[in-house]
């Protein structure tokens, strides 16, 4: 449903040539992005132990998107992916970070580990954000429009070759955390309870953060910063499924795809004859779920 609307309907009459040029494209980078950003949401959750994380709100997306700037600064080209490389270095080196953060109050038993998390994730992409705005205000004037329009988010660039890269790269990734369900699930039991049952918890955190980075990198790179996708689909699928990750996971990717493929439809759909940024759409949706999510936690706490 959510893909014919997103091919029927959008700010020009549609044709065969404007379906085929400019809207398959995008309902194929859309569904790309939003399942990854869905998987890598579910995974950052167990990973951290914490149910407000997601790679926009732990400012892993601005280190990704500061990699892509870093990478444009070096002359990388953007076609076929030539940015993945330097997106998903700066998605790592934040991650690593936050990683850090974790064991480190794991390990002197705080009990403010969660909230550290938030924080320091908040404080990350800040600083990310903050050198993104400083790369805008240098770069040229004709440049500004677009690099503003991809900073929140945006679809209309995405091409045939590339999306389907995307696509592709994005399912392969995905497929190889679905691989690694079983020991998802006893991170549900702690870091303690896991290592006692087999699990080599180090080195799957190591790997799961690796390819939480490349999911992230590849989403940024193809279609910039898009938050709370990774929020809103494992909270959702979650209440319905369960925990397990052998349903969650492909659940997750499935309501990603649709959730974004329907954001962007929304994006060209209620601006007629204009466009937003379609991480403006899922920010509005998202935004108010996060407070709501925060206040309830907050209540049971006390």
């Amino acid at each position: 449903m959510a893909c014919w609307l997103a091919l029927r309907f959008g700010a020009t009459q549609a044709d065969w040539e404007v379906v085929r040029e400019l809207r398959l494209p995008r309902v194929i980078l859309a569904m790309g992005v939003g399942m990854g950003l869905a998987v890598a949401g579910a995974v950052l959750q167990v990973l951290f132990s914490n149910p407000l994380c997601e790679p926009y709100i732990l400012g892993i997306s601005s280190g990704s998107a500061l990699g892509v700037v870093i990478g444009l600064s070096l002359g990388v080209s953007w076609n076929w992916g030539g940015l993945v490389g330097t997106s998903f270095l700066g998605a790592l080196s934040f991650a690593v970070v936050l990683s850090g953060v974790t064991h480190r109050g794991s390990r002197s038993g705080s009990g403010k580990t969660h909230s550290a998390l938030l924080l320091v994730g908040v404080t990350l992409g800040f600083f990310g954000n903050s050198l993104l705005a400083l790369w805008m205000a240098i770069v040229e004037p004709n440049q500004l429009q677009s690099a503003m329009a991809w900073f929140f988010g945006d679809l209309s660039r995405a091409r045939l070759s590339g999306a389907v890269f995307s696509m592709v790269a994005i399912s392969a990734v995905s497929l190889l955390i679905f691989t690694q369900s079983g020991q998802l699930d006893a991170f549900l039991l702690g870091d303690e309870e896991a290592s006692a049952i087999g699990v080599d918890v180090g080195r799957l955190q190591k790997i799961l953060i690796a390819l939480t980075s490349i999911l992230v990198g590849l989403c940024v790179s193809g279609a910039g910063v898009i938050g709370f996708v990774g929020l809103l689909v494992p909270h959702g699928v979650r209440r319905w499924v369960g925990a397990g990750h052998r349903d969650l996971l492909p659940l997750c990717a499935l309501w990603g795809a649709t959730v974004l493929v329907f954001a962007d439809f929304a994006s060209r759909w209620f601006a007629q004859p204009y466009e937003l940024p379609v991480g403006v759409v899922t920010a509005l949706v998202g935004s108010p779920v996060l407070i709501w999510t925060l206040l309830r936690r907050s209540q049971e706490a006390n």
